[in-house]
């Protein structure tokens, strides 16, 4: 009984480890419009980056077809869909009317350029990469919806770690009780013994 109580705290208490696997790269995806200055340096920073191709790749989508006459490109619909979800999520810069528009995970989305997205890119890498723009673009209306509940997701969070933790403390005092009973029951014996 004690080696199965131990075998299942290992197994609770390691189970962080597990799911520690190779992580694949976040998608960084620019709205650009044809022969933007500020897309192109853009791209270049991101490209300049250290973590670029371990950690994340860029994936370019043509929001307008140049950035002179702004016309829509074949990807304009689908920045439209991603600014306004993002917009509607509490994102204040997200618009597909100006270029770059990067959206990053769930963690950005603005239409600026801006050479400090390393730490946003190591966020997103760490977290796991939500692929928002993947997932409006299969039409999907609920792709940022945990951000709107991100309180409950927490609660699910703290309940999980409080179960572990209930659950190690459980198998701690069923240890200790019972070696603490295994010696009160030899003493017992010692002393009807003589």
């Amino acid at each position: 009984m004690k080696k199965i109580l131990i075998t299942i705290l290992a197994t609770i208490l390691f189970i962080p480890f597990v799911s520690a696997a190779k992580k694949e790269p976040v998608k960084v995806y620019i709205f650009e419009a044809g022969g933007c200055p500020y897309c192109e340096a853009e791209t270049e920073y991101l490209e300049g980056l250290s973590s670029y191709k371990k950690k994340f790749v860029i994936v370019k989508k043509e929001a307008y077809v140049d950035h002179i006459d702004w016309e829509a490109g074949k990807d304009y619909d689908l920045a439209k869909k991603v600014a306004t979800e993002f917009k509607a999520a509490g994102f204040t810069e997200a618009t597909h009317q100006a270029t770059p528009f990067v959206v990053i995970s769930d963690l950005y989305a603005e239409a600026s350029y801006n050479t400090d997205l390393e730490t946003i890119i190591e966020q997103a890498y760490e977290k796991g990469d939500k692929d928002i723009v993947s997932c409006i673009s299969k039409g999907k209306t609920n792709c940022l919806d945990h951000l709107k509940n991100n309180s409950s997701s927490n609660s699910n969070s703290l309940s999980i770690i409080t179960i572990i933790c209930t659950l190690a403390l459980g198998c701690l005092y069923y240890f200790k009780s019972s070696n603490d009973t295994k010696k009160i029951i030899s003493s017992i014996e010692k002393k009807s013994k003589k």
